[in-house]
């Protein structure tokens, strides 16, 4: 089943064109990584998916919501979003547990009376994930890692049919980073696991579970396809328009360094 469907989608803002003739279909089973450097236009694209922008002109269908033909508002409810600026927006007194429960009411607190067997279900998210020793403690008492493990429990708490992780690891020391990665590799193993676009300009946290590759340059889908296909020298050198070598972590995984003459 295709989950997103561009079709020539462009997108112009103020006279200045933020993404140009894009054409992508991602279907369901597929988990994408989206790599770009700096200013390449992955921040529109992802408010392009979200419904807070429009495309201008093009054809463009997110889990059967036609934009441009009917209401899409109910789309942004099956959408979970880990962010930076999320975390600003959560008190840091409550516990992980409750934390992960907003989510459920995609609300900053919780407004809504709850029980037992919601706080439960909050929990066995976290534990799912593999971060079952934050329960009981405080937010604000977490590491940047620990936050953001908590932050992408939240944002599966609505059984979203599509999570983005934007930058999820900007911040964290390596080892945090790591840890993390793994934990997000878990998403793909949950019973009814959503579609995962994972948002990065960094080749190495492009994980083994991650099957696809979308290269996207000054609002420009460069390459796309199975991540085996994009992974070789002659397509990221035609991506960075610099000569790159490909340095293996392990069999899944990959450094890319720069090839300056």
């Amino acid at each position: 089943m295709s989950i997103i469907s561009m079709t020539d989608v462009s997108l112009t803002r103020q006279g200045k064109t933020l993404l140009k003739n894009l054409n992508w279909q991602v279907e369901s089973g597929q988990t994408w990584a989206i790599l770009g450097l700096n200013g390449a236009g992955k921040s529109t694209l992802l408010k392009l998916i979200m419904a807070e922008f429009f495309q201008s002109q093009g054809d463009l269908k997110i889990l059967g919501h036609h934009f441009g033909h009917g209401d899409i508002t109910s789309l942004r409810n099956q959408i979970g979003v880990v962010s930076s600026f999320i975390t600003e927006r959560l008190p840091k007194h409550m516990k992980a547990e409750k934390i992960v429960l907003t989510g459920k009411y995609k609300a900053s607190i919780l407004y809504k009376a709850y029980g037992e067997s919601d706080l439960q279900e909050a929990k066995d998210m976290l534990t799912s994930l593999g971060a079952g020793e934050l329960i009981g403690r405080d937010y604000h008492s977490l590491s940047q890692g620990e936050k953001q493990i908590v932050l992408v429990a939240r944002s599966l708490m609505e059984a979203p049919a599509i999570i983005i992780l934007d930058e999820a690891t900007v911040g964290l020391d390596l080892f945090a980073r790591e840890k993390l990665l793994r934990q997000i590799d878990k998403i793909t193993e949950l019973d009814h696991a959503p579609l995962v676009l994972y948002v990065t300009h960094h080749a190495e946290e492009i994980t083994e579970k991650m099957t696809h590759i979308l290269l996207l340059r000054e609002g420009e889908i460069v390459a796309q396809g199975k991540k085996e296909d994009i992974i070789t020298p002659e397509v990221l050198a035609d991506f960075y328009q610099n000569p790159v070598q490909i340095i293996p972590i392990d069999e899944h995984r990959f450094y890319i360094n720069p090839l300056l003459s």
